[in-house]
């Protein structure tokens, strides 16, 4: 009976670490040791949209493909608000500017709102998944 329920743990434990890649789940940062650095899909870039409260909104989905949809975001300086949507079943999280939306299971959506004062590039891994390619990057441009 021993043997019986160590295999069963031993097996959910290995097909836990598949669901989460190779990071190996929260707060995972990958066999290297550090995150992962950002690297997108050759996609264009979305623009946030302002809202009349001057807060510039994105929808981002998590998918099971380990990607961010769109993995590339522009946005003027100022509060940018991530609607994170998981469309798949594997829990996901976004770090960006020093904000954590922290997990995210399937179907579930969150919001992170970042402010951003300074230009320049802001990538956004799941800590999950950033090895596996799961990044994107906030861009921040000049007002003009």
């Amino acid at each position: 009976m021993r043997l019986r329920a160590a295999l069963v743990v031993g097996l959910l434990a290995v097909g836990g670490c598949a669901s989460w890649g190779p990071e190996g789940g929260p707060g995972g940062i990958g066999r290297s040791g550090a995150p992962a650095a950002a690297a997108t899909s050759a996609s264009p870039a979305v623009a946030a949209t302002r809202g009349p409260d001057g807060i510039q909104r994105i929808t981002v989905s998590l998918t099971d493909e380990l990607k961010f949809v769109p993995d590339r975001v522009t946005a003027a300086p100022g509060v940018i608000e991530f609607r994170l949507q998981n469309v798949g079943v594997t829990p996901h999280d976004m770090t960006v500017a020093n904000a954590t939306a922290g997990n995210v299971n399937g179907g579930q959506t969150t919001v992170l709102r970042v402010t951003v004062e300074k230009p320049g590039e802001y990538p956004f891994p799941c800590l999950y998944h950033a090895e596996s390619g799961m990044r994107g990057v906030l861009e921040v441009t000049p007002p003009e």
